[in-house]
């Protein structure tokens, strides 16, 4: 019983290091690049994988109903806007890359939605907002609905 335990150990050490020693072992591959990447979707690329929150925003109070979110893919070299409902009710939400691109979505509670991506260093801003209506254009203004520039 012995010598079987020691053999499933090694067996187990050995099939370890050779699934460890394939290049890029559990990263996720991005499906582009800096300005490849302008106009898609984050998430379907692989960008938003290891993506990080730059700016935020929780334009109705903290907590509130709603935050904003600007996101940045290192690998990709892009930001998106994300919005999500933190309110106890379903709504319209808004996620507005500012001067670039916007999505709205009918949202559960504890849901998001987020614009396309686009590809550059900085000038960034992300804004949303909430409604029982469609929004139905990019939100610009004011500016308490947006993030600060990143």
């Amino acid at each position: 019983m012995r010598n079987v335990k020691i053999g499933l150990t090694v067996m187990m050490a050995i099939m370890i290091a050779v699934v460890s020693s394939f290049p890029f072992a559990g990263v996720a591959h991005a499906l582009c690049s800096g300005s490849a990447c302008n106009g898609t979707d984050p998430l379907a690329t692989g960008c938003s994988a290891g993506a990080a929150t730059v700016r935020q925003k929780w334009p109705y109070g903290n907590p509130g109903p709603l935050k904003i979110e600007l996101r940045f893919s290192d690998t990709c070299t892009t930001f998106w806007a994300r919005s999500w409902n933190f309110s106890a009710f379903s709504y319209y939400i808004n996620a507005t890359l500012k001067n670039w691109y916007w999505h709205q979505r009918y949202s559960p509670p504890s849901d998001s939605t987020y614009s396309a991506q686009r590809y550059g260093s900085n000038g960034f801003q992300a804004c949303g907002d909430f409604s029982t209506s469609p929004i139905t254009s990019p939100v610009t203004s004011p500016s308490w609905k947006c993030t600060s520039t990143y």
